[in-house]
């Protein structure tokens, strides 16, 4: 595979405004498939298991280490990891632009107008974890502020997390200290550790009665959605494309750096993730995941965590690309990368047909190892999808419709 730095950029498709990196490819395709070890989770199991793995009991053995190894090295980490390539992507699209800066803008705002819509669609029709309006919200604060200096950028980022992370230890001391026992048992059963009457609703509303449900659950995607944002996704996601937009600046995500300085973060972003996540479950099982802990205060090591995790993928991944050690390997994930929008959609249509009531209605029998299997199914599917596709056309079709209507 091609040495991946900037000056062996191939040209994007004609009316693009940047230059095809390569290598940002190939972390694109990393992140897209990477994301789906968690989203399968939230797509097969109870909603409540995805942040309380103990919400029905034990996990048998076997499901529980296969979900320990999933919270160490995917959760929080490639969403992280897109997000920073989602970040750099500004910043490349501005200095690769030939309009003027305004032109640039507005037109860059379209475009996230039309993500937001696109997100909008997806998270009230098929899932409700969807990030692309997130995106299209924080994408349009991010541009304003890609002329910053870099430091600014980096420090806006930490004050973000900084600022999550205090709201989040507030929700927990309003939990432990303020309110009432009754309501914190109402919340409990509600999201936490469910009763078996809102575990039966849950699996007839996404099985047998997913398509009478539809009002139903866009109701509820929606107020998951302003939810998620007002409370993590903003701080996060946003402090996210900021380290991005820095990281590309310095030549770190362009695979400008020395092998030795990319061998150094991978092993500094493992040697204090890894730790620190490890720390965080151990809190938890100390806790027994009790709801008033572990919601909020129980995830903020995690968190933090999963910022140091996810740049040491990317430089591992950087440092097998200029390496040239991926061979095939790098070609499918670059294929995958360069249809990152349509693969992330198209994840959540073939989980809709796999676990929902439209189609195999699988969903809740699955267990975690089990899971893992139909993500490599996945896995393979799309990376043979994608390299046909690219085969016959520049584009991925969710990308080629998008850069249409943002483009009028």
């Amino acid at each position: 595979m091609t040495q991946v730095v900037t000056h062996h950029a191939t040209a994007a498709p004609s009316g693009s405004d940047s230059v095809r990196l390569p290598v940002l490819d190939v972390l694109r395709g990393v992140a897209v498939l990477g994301i789906l070890l968690m989203n399968i989770q939230s797509f097969g199991r109870l909603s409540s298991e995805y942040l309380n793995p103990k919400a029905l009991g034990e996990p048998p053995p076997l499901d529980w280490a296969v979900w320990i190894i999933n919270h160490v090295v995917a959760d929080g980490k490639f969403i992280a990891m897109l997000t920073v390539l989602f970040g750099a992507g500004i910043v490349i699209m501005g200095g690769n632009s030939r309009e003027t800066a305004d032109a640039f803008q507005q037109r860059f705002q379209r475009r996230m107008a039309w993500l937001f819509l696109f997100g909008l669609a997806h998270g009230m029709f098929l899932w409700p974890g969807d990030i692309l309006a997130a995106y299209a919200v924080c994408g349009a604060i991010a541009l304003r502020l890609r002329h910053r200096p870099t430091a600014d950028l980096v420090w806006l980022g930490v004050l973000l997390l900084a600022a999550m992370t205090v709201l989040w230890m507030v929700f927990s001391a309003v939990l432990v200290f303020a309110l009432p026992v009754d309501w914190i048992v109402h919340l409990a059963t509600r999201f936490w550790v469910p009763h078996a009457e809102l575990v039966y609703a849950e699996m007839e509303r996404l099985t047998t009665g997913w398509l009478g449900s539809a009002g139903e659950r866009a109701l509820n995607a929606l107020g998951a959605q302003a939810w998620m944002f007002v409370s993590d996704r903003f701080f996060s996601m946003l402090a996210m494309m900021l380290f991005g937009m820095a990281l590309v600046r310095t030549g770190f995500l362009t695979g400008q750096w020395s092998v030795s300085s990319y061998r150094r973060v991978v092993v500094a972003g493992l040697g204090v993730g890894v730790p620190v996540v490890l720390a965080g479950l151990w809190f938890n099982e100390v806790v027994s995941w009790d709801f008033r802990y572990s919601m909020f205060l129980g995830r903020v090591a995690n968190h933090w965590a999963s910022i140091a995790i996810a740049i040491a993928w990317i430089a591992l991944f950087i440092l097998l690309v200029k390496q040239d050690a991926l061979g095939a390997v790098g070609r499918w994930l670059e294929a995958v990368g360069r249809m990152a929008m349509t693969n992330y959609l198209g994840q959540s249509i073939i989980c809709v047909l796999i676990f929902y009531g439209i189609g195999l209605g699988l969903f809740s029998r699955l267990g975690y190892l089990e899971l893992l299997a139909v993500v490599l199914l996945i896995w393979a599917f799309q990376i043979a999808f994608s390299l046909g596709w690219r085969s016959l056309f520049t584009m991925g079709p969710f990308e080629a419709l998008w850069r249409r209507l943002a483009n009028g």
